[in-house]
C-alpha cells in the first residue's frame, strides 16, 4: 500500500517531465529506487495516457499541421526520426502522431474507396508502401512505450501471467473455484476472474470472488473499476477480493467498504467457510 504523499510526488515528477515517456521512466527509476519498477511503470502509464486524452486532438487542422511538418522535413532531407522529433516538440506520443500522419498520407493516395485500417500499418510497418514513411513509423513503435502495438500486447500478456499465477496459487492452497471462461458459458456478461466454489474469510471478511489486476490501483482507476466491474460482481455474487499486483494508494481503502477488500497479493492466512 503506497502512501498518498509518495504517490503525489511520483505523479508530480511525471507531470513536470517533457519528452518521451520511456525517458521519464528512467528518471522515475533513479529518483524512486525503493519503489518496484512495475509499480512505477503502471503509475506512469496511467498518468501519461490521462495527459494524452487532454492534449492529443485529431482535428483536420492538427492533422494537416503534423503532415505538413513531416513533408517539409522530407524536402529538407532531414535525418530519420522526423516523426519522433515532431512528437517530442508537441509533447505527444510518437505512435499517436504517426497514426495522424498515416491517416493523412492514405487520404492522399489511391485507396479504391476503401476504408483504411491505420492500426494494421502500426502493427506491421512493412505494409506501408512508402519506404521513408515505413521507417519513420517503425522508429515510433520502437520509442513509444505507451501506445505501440507491442506494448499493448505486452500489457495483455502481463495481465494473463498474473491470472495464471493466481490460478496456481489458489490451486496450491486448495481453494475451490471456477474461472471467468466457465462462468461465461452460463450467460454471465460481467464476471470476476475467479468465483469461489466455497467462500473463504480473510481478516474476518467473507470472500466469494477474486479479481486480478496487473496494475497500480490509484483513485481514478479504482473508481472506474468499481463503477463498471466490482459493483456488478458484488450485486451478483456477494463480497469479494480485488488484487492490485503492483500496489495501490492508501486512500482507496475505506473501512466502511463492505462489497470487497483490496490487497496486493493473495493472502495465505485465510479460513475456508464450512470447514
Amino acid at each position: 500500500m503506497m502512501k498518498q504523499a509518495l504517490h503525489t510526488s511520483i505523479v508530480k515528477t511525471i507531470k513536470e517531465f517533457h519528452g518521451f515517456s520511456k525517458d521519464c521512466f528512467l528518471i522515475l527509476q533513479q529518483k524512486y529506487d525503493s519503489v518496484d519498477e512495475g509499480t512505477l511503470f503502471s503509475i506512469l502509464s496511467h498518468e501519461y495516457q490521462r495527459q494524452m486524452k487532454y492534449s492529443h486532438t485529431k482535428t483536420s487542422s492538427v492533422i494537416n499541421k503534423y503532415f505538413n511538418l513531416y513533408e517539409e522535413a522530407l524536402v529538407k532531407r532531414e535525418d530519420p526520426g522526423i516523426i519522433l522529433r515532431i512528437a517530442l516538440q508537441a509533447d505527444i506520443s510518437p505512435c499517436l502522431i504517426a497514426k495522424l500522419i498515416l491517416q493523412k498520407y492514405y487520404e492522399n493516395v489511391e485507396c479504391d474507396g476503401e476504408n483504411i485500417n491505420i492500426n494494421k500499418y502500426l502493427r506491421d510497418t512493412t505494409l506501408i508502401e512508402n519506404i521513408d514513411l515505413a521507417y519513420e513509423v517503425f522508429l515510433c513503435t520502437l520509442y513509444d512505450d505507451q501506445y505501440s502495438p507491442a506494448v499493448e500486447t505486452m500489457k495483455s500478456s502481463i495481465g494473463q501471467q498474473y491470472e495464471i499465477l493466481l490460478h496456481k496459487q489458489m490451486t496450491d492452497l486448495g481453494i475451490a473455484f471456477r474461472d471467468e471462461e466457465y462462468l461465461r458459458k452460463f450467460g454471465y456478461d460481467k464476471t470476476p476472474d475467479f468465483k469461489l466454489e466455497v467462500p473463504i474469510a480473510i481478516d474476518g471478511f467473507i470472500i466469494h470472488w477474486i479479481e486480478s489486476k496487473a496494475l497500480f490501483g490509484d483513485e481514478d482507476v479504482h473508481k472506474d473499476y468499481m463503477k463498471h466491474q466490482y459493483s456488478s460482481y458484488w450485486n451478483r455474487f456477494g463480497p469479494g477480493l480485488v488484487i492490485y499486483w503492483f500496489g495501490y494508494i492508501e486512500t482507496i481503502v475505506q473501512s466502511s467498504e463492505r462489497r470487497f477488500i483490496v490487497r496486493n497479493d493473495l493472502p495465505t492466512d485465510f479460513v475456508t467457510i464450512g470447514k
